[in-house]
């Protein structure tokens, strides 16, 4: 049996799976949902009743969450690719880098791209504007700290998610 993935293209949190999915050519059924349809919705919720994006289901386990799957992938599938240093300090920098991107990039991300979905009446320009101002304070940090360095570099780190999240997610932005 292969795992099923529940996704949705416009998640950024999706896309962190599918990278860690496609990275070890780990097999796995794809369950595009739909939250508008019930016909789609419903399973969803019935494995998941939180409602948000990504889940696995391999076999009798159901996993959400992200990062939580990218470990998972690591112990219980492991391929060429291995997503979490060994290295105890390592692991807890790489770690450090993968709830930095979430916390400060992607939840504000999916805060903008959920907004242009919304109705009209339902709009936050305010909120809109607030995530901006965040992800541009956190990409300017990511931008100091990569400073001189190469995407050789970044793809031959012992931290692979931060760097190939930054590549794979970072939004089209203009610069100071």
């Amino acid at each position: 049996m292969t795992m099923t993935l529940y996704f949705h293209p416009l998640s950024s949190y999706c896309h962190k799976v599918l990278i860690a999915l496609y990275e070890n050519a780990t097999p796995f059924t794809p369950f595009l949902v739909n939250l508008g349809d019930p016909a789609s919705r419903d399973p969803f919720v019935k494995v998941w009743p939180i409602g948000k994006f990504p889940v696995i289901v391999d076999g009798t386990r159901m996993v959400p969450e992200s990062s939580i799957i990218i470990e998972y992938l690591d112990q219980h599938h492991p391929g060429p690719t291995k997503f979490i240093p060994a290295d105890p300090d390592l692991a807890r920098q790489c770690r450090m880098r993968d709830r930095f991107y979430d916390l400060h990039i992607h939840n504000h991300m999916q805060r903008i791209v959920g907004d242009r979905i919304r109705p009209a009446d339902k709009k936050d320009p305010f909120g809109v504007e607030q995530a901006q101002a965040t992800m541009q304070t956190a990409l300017s940090m990511v931008d100091e700290e990569m400073a001189g360095r190469t995407w050789a570099w970044a793809m031959r780190s012992r931290s692979p998610i931060a760097p190939r999240r930054r590549r794979c997610s970072t939004p089209t932005r203009s610069r100071p």
